[in-house]
């Protein structure tokens, strides 16, 4: 006997099909059209004839880029600060996370620093009074001020102490009975079963990190510690790269958007490598690590 589609349903599957099959060229397209202009001919960029293809293919415009020395110390720059970003916040966010993770017995003053840590989730300083506070403890001009300022996410430490609030209590009471401190205990028995928190955690860290702009802007004035985004942006909207590409350069088969167009990609590029693949594994993850008692 045949089942009966319900219209209403077979409706609903439709729509979600042709709505996602739209959000995802929404966000192929430009990323096409940036690869696209990347690769194509000065004539092509500027009348205006690349869409998603490129014309009169070449790579010359990468040729430019690898001769941009800016370029590749704020990419080795914002590599390191990636991952310097990713250890200060993960230490604070994970020995947050652990006591506020604990019952009221155990920590009498954990609803006091949660009430703390929801308070300045809402409320801060100020633009004007975190650069004041930043420029007396002598951090501008420096790596740490693009680390210590965003070191502690309210975010992540919710995120963090709600997995670790799920975990079976009998883990950690098992482990303390068979003589084990709060560290040993934390390292040894409750990280490695957080191990897909600690995977979205970090995602969420180093994406920050990769795409933070702002703060290269109003703290660094030293060329050579600009960020990324801070440089890209800078060669987009004051500049619009004009002044890296030679006589010889704009003479040939180069144009500034051109040039722009392959230093925006090699920028997406590392994202678009491991965001896909990553995501997957993370939801994977966070199902498989959950203990059930």
């Amino acid at each position: 006997m045949a089942i009966k589609v319900n219209p209403a349903r077979r409706a609903f599957v439709v729509f979600n099909y042709v709505f996602c099959i739209l959000v995802g060229l929404l966000c192929v397209i430009p990323v096409l059209h940036i690869l696209a202009v990347s690769l194509s001919g000065k004539d092509a960029i500027i009348g205006s004839r690349v869409i998603f293809w490129p014309v009169d293919t070449n790579f010359d415009n990468y040729r430019i880029l690898l001769r941009d020395g800016q370029f590749f110390r704020s990419f080795r720059l914002t590599i390191l600060r990636a991952i310097a970003g990713w250890c200060v916040s993960m230490i604070a966010t994970v020995l947050a996370s652990y006591p506020l993770s604990m019952k009221k017995s155990q920590f009498p003053a954990r609803q006091a620093f949660v009430i703390y840590f929801m308070i300045i989730m809402l409320f801060n300083g100020g633009m004007i009074p975190t650069y004041l506070v930043i420029k007396d403890i002598g951090l501008l001009d420096t790596l740490w001020v693009l680390l210590l300022p965003c070191a502690v996410s309210t975010y992540n430490i919710i995120l963090m102490m709600n997995f670790m609030k799920a975990l079976p209590e009998a883990l950690s009471e098992s482990a303390f009975i068979d003589g084990a401190g709060h560290f040993r205990t934390l390292f040894s028995i409750i990280l490695p079963l957080c191990l897909p928190s600690i995977a979205t955690i970090s995602l969420f860290i180093v994406l920050s990190h990769w795409n933070a702009w702002f703060d290269g802007m109003i703290y660094i004035t030293n060329e050579n510690l600009k960020p990324l985004q801070t440089y890209l942006r800078s060669v987009l909207i004051v500049d619009s790269g004009v002044e890296n590409l030679s006589l010889e350069d704009t003479m040939e088969n180069v144009t500034a958007d051109g040039a722009n167009a392959a230093k925006i990609f090699v920028v997406m590029l590392p994202i678009m490598c491991v965001y896909p693949f990553l995501q997957k594994h993370f939801a994977k993850g966070i199902i498989r690590g959950s203990v059930k008692e």
